[in-house]
């Protein structure tokens, strides 16, 4: 009983500080894509992150400056450097104070981190770090990351998903529930019921078993039937949610006292009242159900992942149950709306997908009275300024909306239209630069069996003699055609065509072929620009290595020493040899990971490379090789 009333206290104590973290190891990541990684975790709703002491102050400046542009915080795990104390939060910085002790640390690469997160949670820790979660490579070598330098998602993660959007829809609720008995324990299952004084509370569920389980949650004083959670998964099931304005209902002030969600089946991230229509959002790892209770019966139609499904309603009962599917996006993410009533007044965007940086952007709305119009307004998050005017179509409005050029490519803006002190249309367009350029034929040097880096400038080899084709991948952000001119320069080289006009299709990639030729150019690396003008600007800087017919070049680039001939190249890191290429096929010697090699600083000289006290030149890495299997 006394260890009960503790983790009691635990729970309401901590839980308003429930901060949902993940360790950013900017010191390990390379620079060029912070930028991308960070909106990418502001997108999942991750909005802090721990970062390592700082090695380098100056550097560690410049990632406080994109986390502020993005609206995100930060802690720092050792002290802040004076040069950074105008940036933490008592000079309006994203620096927080460092997180508790007590903060609990999960890998996200471990078999069990979306049950054991939960248990964590359950039991009152005041935040979650969670580790892992980025690739790195340093100094003592490769570590792999839920996800890897490209990008690309491992399921590793959908937990960390799942529990960000839990933070969201539940964290500013948490303070105000307690935990009461569950009536029913069952074998292999942790079931925990908290509950606020007004009876709004959530049911967590561990599946701590290897086997899927089916079956009916009985509560204190009601049932949740029919519900399921996979092996080693974990559900938090809504119960008796008001559909009143608030965290957990966002706008929905058209609703009865009475109005309210009696139960779901599956994880509630999100619920929101617009133009008429009740949206909500869930994690559906199977499919389940939820139960609305309304004064009246809903007009319909309900759209449920995407698609028309039945609704079932109970005149005696006044509630409508409505099936969830199961979802098939990332995280099991599924959205569902049904029309409870056809709204007196609307707003919507005719289309609000992207916002391009450095541009105005004209996004038009269409209104259901001219009187709506006049009394609308437009808010925006992050503020940005904007102009409304009128179409030569009736009650329809553009708002010429300009995005900063210091705006991070792949963030995201909150529009929303407003009227009569009710919001009544939102639109979420991604930000993005106008164009992207992008030279496919860049090396990437290859990290493990599904990891590669970019390096950044790109570098393309070139042979000395013959010159060669390279590809430009132009990536046009905007939502219409445009016409660019594509012009190509580099220091001691030449191109055919030197310049190019070139369209490309509206939110769409063309790829288009120039030849470079080194005419006379020496053996190394030699620094270039891909110069786009037209309907946008952008400046892509390139570099060649230009390689010797005969023998080979050693150079060093981005922290990586290769030595490349027009056969083959082999790519190094201190300590480790990672790569061994035959350009015939594209296949390398070296296993996955990389050969342990000679330790120590790596020097390029001509067609050598120093390694500590050995000279190595590419006939020595011929004989060192391991052949490749047949």
């Amino acid at each position: 009983m006394i260890r009960t009333v503790i983790l009691l206290l635990a729970f309401a104590t901590l839980s308003p500080a429930w901060v949902e973290s993940v360790e950013f190891p900017w010191n390990s990541f390379p620079k060029h894509l912070w930028a991308r990684e960070l909106a990418w975790l502001k997108n999942i709703g991750i909005h802090h992150v721990s970062l390592p002491a700082a090695s380098d102050p100056a550097q560690l400046a410049d990632l406080i400056r994109t986390l502020r542009r993005l609206d995100m915080e930060a802690d720092l795990e050792g002290p802040i450097p004076d040069s950074l104390q105008t940036q933490t939060k008592a000079h309006g910085g994203p620096l927080t104070d460092r997180l508790p002790r007590t903060a609990a640390r999960i890998s996200a690469l471990g078999p069990d981190a979306l049950t054991h997160s939960r248990r964590l949670l359950t039991s009152g820790v005041p935040a979650l770090i969670w580790t892992d979660v980025e690739e790195t490579l340093n100094a003592s070598g490769h570590h792999a990351g839920a996800v890897n330098f490209a990008g690309d998602e491992s399921p590793a993660t959908v937990p960390l998903r799942r529990n960000a959007q839990l933070s969201g829809y539940w964290g500013e609720t948490l303070a105000s529930l307690t935990e009461v008995p569950v009536i029913q324990p069952l074998p292999g299952l942790l079931i925990r019921q908290f509950v606020s004084p007004k009876g709004l509370s959530f049911v967590s569920i561990l599946n701590t078993t290897a086997k899927p389980w089916t079956g009916d949650v009985k509560l204190k004083r009601s049932t949740i039937p029919n519900v399921t959670v996979l092996a080693h998964d974990s559900a938090w099931l809504p119960v008796n949610v008001p559909l009143a304005a608030g965290p957990l209902c966002k706008d929905c002030t058209a609703f009865a006292t009475t109005n309210h969600l009696v139960y779901a089946t599956a994880e509630l991230t999100d619920m929101e009242y617009e133009n008429g229509i009740l949206a909500l959002e869930f994690s559906a790892p199977s499919p389940g159900e939820v139960v609305l209770q309304l004064s009246r019966e809903p007009a319909g139609p309900l759209v449920a992942g995407g698609k028309p499904a039945d609704i079932d309603w109970d005149d005696k009962t006044q509630q409508v149950r409505l099936p969830i599917p199961q979802g098939a996006a990332v995280g099991h993410h599924v959205r569902i709306g049904l029309a409870i009533e056809a709204p007196d007044a609307t707003a919507f965007f005719n289309s609000a997908r992207v916002l391009l940086i450095g541009e105005t952007n004209h996004l038009t709305a269409e209104f259901s009275s001219e009187a709506i119009a006049q009394r609308s307004r437009l808010r925006t998050t992050p503020e940005l300024s904007f102009t409304q005017d009128p179409t030569k179509q009736p009650l329809e409005f553009v708002y010429n909306i300009k995005v900063p050029d210091t705006a991070i490519h792949g963030d995201h803006a909150d529009l929303s239209i407003e009227a009569d002190g009710a919001r009544m249309s939102h639109a979420r367009p991604q930000i993005l630069r106008p164009v992207t350029l992008r030279f496919p034929d860049g090396i990437a040097v290859r990290l493990a069996s599904n990891s590669v880096l970019a390096l950044s400038p790109s570098i393309v080899p070139v042979n000395q003699r013959t010159g060669r084709d390279f590809t430009v991948s132009i990536r046009n952000n905007a939502p219409e055609i445009r016409s660019y001119k594509l012009e190509m320069k580099a220091e001691g080289l030449e191109f055919s065509p030197a310049r190019m006009d070139l369209t490309v299709g509206a939110s769409a990639t063309r790829e288009v072929s120039f030849r470079v030729f080194p005419a006379g150019a020496v053996a190394g690396l030699h620094s270039g620009e891909a110069r786009l003008s037209g309907a946008a600007t952008a400046i892509e800087p390139v570099r060649f290595v230009v390689i010797p017919q005969t023998g080979a070049i050693a150079y060093s680039a981005d922290g990586f020493s290769f030595l490349e001939s027009t056969k083959t190249r082999a790519s190094f890191i201190p300590g480790h040899w990672l790569e061994f290429i035959s350009k015939d096929n594209g296949q390398t010697a070296i296993p996955p990971g990389g050969n342990v090699f000679t330790a120590g600083a790596i020097e390029t000289r001509g067609d050598t490379l120093v390694i500590g006290q050995k000279t190595l030149r590419l006939q020595d890495l011929e004989q060192l090789a391991p052949r490749p299997k047949k």
